[in-house]
């Protein structure tokens, strides 16, 4: 039987080095398809997404959530892992943190990323509303929550300059490249390096008035996609949300390891805090009696 820990919260250093790993993991992902396309780290990729495909960067959340919840409610962290869940016999999804892993599912957490390609996050908040509504369609009760991590900075908050489209490929002859953001990698930015910066940047021209700011956007959809209380029998909102807008510098200019980093988070709605997540879904196990 299970031996819950009352009022749980989620350290900030645990989540501070969390995300730490998982940004460290990212980068070197980066770096590693510049290397593959034989690209200089002061290049744009066009797909950047190409190089994280194996998606190790997001286990690191997985992993996490996996081991808070196990600690939040008393149990092995072999008792929660990822789990397919079997609606019916044509219908089953995959959900990232699942308790127990046999029978029917109490607690449940989908996990999202989003470091770049942010004109996709109309996309991505749809597909939250789809894993909730999946659920609920198929009467399943369980309680469900939500982590988006989302790499905060200039990008994102729409104040980026963006330089000039970029010339064909010459070695297939074909393409018009890309017309990258000049920040930094970290940022959002298309950059490891800003030495040859000037060669992109648009003349005569300064920056663009502010676009917009994904993040702020980001937010109010998540709101809307939130529970405002406990509820006995669960809905279309996730029982719980925690949002993570992270901005992040780099220490040293080659960055080889997780030190070389400071992550610091940006402020966002109370409801949205990482700190009480986990229990914020332990308070509605309970309500439903999974605990």
């Amino acid at each position: 039987m299970s031996s819950m820990n009352p009022g749980f919260r989620t350290s900030k250093n645990e989540i501070l080095n969390t995300c730490t790993k998982f940004w460290h993991r990212y980068y070197e992902s980066m770096r590693q398809l510049h290397v593959r396309m034989q690209r200089k780290r002061t290049e744009p990729l066009k797909d950047r997404n190409l190089g994280t495909t194996d998606a190790r960067h997001v286990n690191v959340f997985e992993d996490f959530w996996r081991d808070q919840l196990a600690k939040a409610i008393g149990v092995s962290v072999g008792d929660v892992a990822s789990r397919t869940i079997s609606f019916r016999a044509y219908r089953s999804k995959n959900f990232d943190v699942c308790w127990p892993l046999e029978g029917d599912p109490r607690i449940l957490i989908s996990i999202k990323t989003m470091q770049n390609a942010y004109r996709n996050l109309t996309n991505r908040i749809e597909e939250a509303l789809g894993d909730s509504a999946v659920l609920r369609l198929y009467g399943c009760n369980a309680v469900f929550g939500f982590f988006f991590f989302m790499l905060d900075g200039n990008v994102a908050r729409g104040i980026a300059e963006q330089g000039r489209v970029g010339e064909a490929d010459r070695t297939v002859g074909r393409g018009r490249g890309v017309a990258p953001f000049l920040d930094l990698i970290e940022e959002g930015g298309d950059f490891f390096s800003l030495g040859r910066v000037k060669e992109y940047r648009k003349l005569g021209t300064e920056r663009p008035s502010k676009r917009q700011d994904v993040i702020a956007k980001a937010e109010q959809s998540l709101l809307d996609l939130a529970a405002e209380e406990p509820r006995e029998v669960g809905g279309i909102h996730y029982d719980a949300v925690a949002f993570l807008p992270t901005q992040i510098r780099r220490l040293v200019p080659n960055p080889e390891d997780e030190k070389a980093w400071k992550l610091s988070f940006s402020n966002v709605n109370a409801r949205f805090g990482y700190r009480e997540f986990i229990g914020q879904l332990i308070e509605v196990a309970k309500l439903r009696g999974f605990l």
